[in-house]
């Protein structure tokens, strides 16, 4: 009882305890300080970027990746997370900005600050995984693909603020503005993305982000500004101020939780299923093994700490909690190591952050997107059943053309019913004539009808169908269930229906080889003693 009474504590204790509690010296708070720098310089410039592609100031990324980042560190459940601003909430918080402001931003990430608490506390943190593959790349590559093209226009150095927001309408913007293209801005954004590509082929493990930005400060002093976008220029000194709490106006207006619920739960869902994805593969680079709820409950407060600074949302960054594992990690101090670190890097290097050109800032978007959307890697799926890709590229054509959460809600439904198709395809029916004996029928011929495969409702038709066409010429028919792992109430209502039609006739109903799974379920639908006494407790 007191070993169980120990396992249910140690079940809903934040790693960074139990990890420190177990076997904490200095060796280990060497290799987390080291791991934390190295993570720190990759980190630093991406959230950086994040935040621009999510239509926010550079700082806020920084502020946000400081303030969830040391929440997810202390109350989460995994060892190695890395937490800020990922490009898998860059438009949806663009959107959300657009039409609510960024009050409707903050109150939204407040709701699914608690919602991702809440899942935790339900215990449905490995539900999560239960989501369609085709569903995540597709949502994933159209999130890269948006934005690439929203950085395009930084890229090709065009006047942002009269960009518009629409996939397609920036397409028709970009190719109908070549002409006003800044060439010092584009030719120093296509020398970084080069700089980039080569760099993630033949040194995959260097700094490359911290590079670009070291090479575009140096690129806009030599220039002296001129020509170029810069953050400062853009945006204002950022690292000037310092995060303010703050709550939305309205925290409580039912009419505003209707309007934002759905992208609370975008939130919400998104920032679950990229946090439990980073610990599964930190847990296979590591060898260790993550708390899928804790660590939704860590990511929950995570999200509701960066809210209350004036944050966006925030979740395990994929690339940089690989690092961190690789850096030589070994407890989740390392991510407040890296919260530390960031924090001295704003503040000693905020004069050369505020030179440095757009133009970088929109390389690394691009780069950084066209591997998020990993088309190498999902493109086997092109080749899978239709079925299976029609929802890759639907999920992908809805998140480019209208936004994340409807791509999430309509994939899930093409997902669940396409999953009823291929259920029905599998569930067959067959009838023949056979001999039964015992249950005081040794002997007799009777009519039987072989099931095979789920008894629900998607197949319930081929049942019905089934027993329909019996010729009811003996006195006795036999359904045989023996491959029925499972039955709904619809399969149920078809044989009750059919054994109440036939009773008038004179013929009996045998039902037969019925698994517990199958009998319990049967037991408790309330069935007719019509039907319930012809349930069979052991198989013929």
């Amino acid at each position: 009882m007191n070993r169980q009474f120990v396992n249910r504590i140690s079940e809903w204790t934040p790693e960074i305890v139990l990890s420190v509690y177990r076997n904490y010296h200095l060796g280990t708070f060497l290799c987390d300080v080291r791991a934390g720098l190295l993570v720190a310089v990759v980190a630093f410039p991406l959230f950086m970027t994040f935040a621009i592609a999510s239509g926010v100031s550079p700082g806020v990324g920084i502020t946000t990746a400081m303030a969830a980042g040391a929440l997810a560190s202390l109350f989460g459940g995994a060892r190695f997370q890395i937490v800020g601003p990922t490009g898998a909430f860059a438009m949806i918080v663009f959107d959300i900005i657009k039409d609510h402001g960024f009050e409707g931003m903050t109150m939204s990430l407040m709701m699914a600050g608690f919602m991702m608490i809440l899942f935790g506390i339900a215990g449905i943190g490995n539900m999560i995984h239960y989501i369609p593959y085709p569903i995540t790349a597709g949502f994933t590559a159209g999130i890269g693909l948006s934005i690439i093209m929203a950085q395009l226009g930084g890229f090709l150095g065009l006047p942002l603020g009269q960009i518009p927001p629409n996939f397609v309408d920036r397409l028709c913007y970009y190719l109908t503005h070549l002409n006003i293209m800044n060439f010092y801005s584009f030719g120093l954004a296509l020398f970084c993305l080069i700089f980039l590509g080569v760099m993630q082929k033949f040194k995959p493990n260097m700094p490359r982000y911290f590079f670009v930005l070291i090479i575009g400060i140096i690129y806009s002093a030599m220039l002296s500004g001129v020509g170029l976008e810069t953050i400062g220029s853009r945006f204002g000194n950022i690292g000037t101020q310092l995060p303010q709490l703050r709550a939305p106006d309205g925290l409580l207006s039912l009419k505003n939780l209707r309007e934002l619920f759905p992208s609370a739960f975008a939130i919400a869902f998104l920032g679950s299923l990229e946090s439990l994805l980073g610990a599964v593969i930190s847990d296979n680079l590591s060898g260790q093994k993550h708390r899928s709820n804790m660590e939704l409950i860590g990511q929950g407060i995570a999200n509701l700490g960066s809210a209350i600074v004036g944050g966006i949302p925030a979740t395990c960054a994929l690339g940089t909690t690989s690092l961190n594992v690789k850096a030589g990690a070994k407890t989740p101090m390392a991510g407040l190591f890296n919260v530390l670190f960031m924090l001295l890097f704003i503040l000693c290097l905020r004069q050369f952050i505020n030179v440095t050109p757009m133009a970088c800032l929109s390389a690394m978007l691009i780069s950084t997107a066209w591997n998020m959307a990993s088309f190498k890697k999902c493109k086997y799926i092109l080749l899978a059943p239709k079925s299976d890709s029609s929802v890759f590229l639907a999920t992908i054509a809805i998140t480019l053309l209208f936004n994340i959460v409807v791509a999430v809600e309509i994939g899930l439904i093409l997902s669940a019913f396409l999953f009823v198709k291929r259920s029905v395809e599998t569930t067959t029916a067959e009838t023949f004539s056979k001999v039964i004996s015992g249950h005081g029928h040794n002997g007799k011929e009777c009519e039987c009808v072989r099931i095979c495969g789920h008894l629900f409702f998607g197949a319930a038709p081929i049942l019905h169908n089934a027993l329909k066409s019996l010729p009811r010429i003996h006195g006795v028919i036999y359904v045989d269930m023996q491959e029925v792992p499972f039955i709904d109430v619809t399969g149920a209502k078809v044989l009750k229906e059919f054994v109440a039609e036939v009773k008038g006739s004179g013929i009996e109903v045998i039902i037969g080889g019925l698994n517990r799974r199958t009998m319990k379920v049967l037991k408790k639908m309330d069935m007719s003693e019509e039907l319930t006494a012809h349930l069979l407790e052991e198989r013929i």
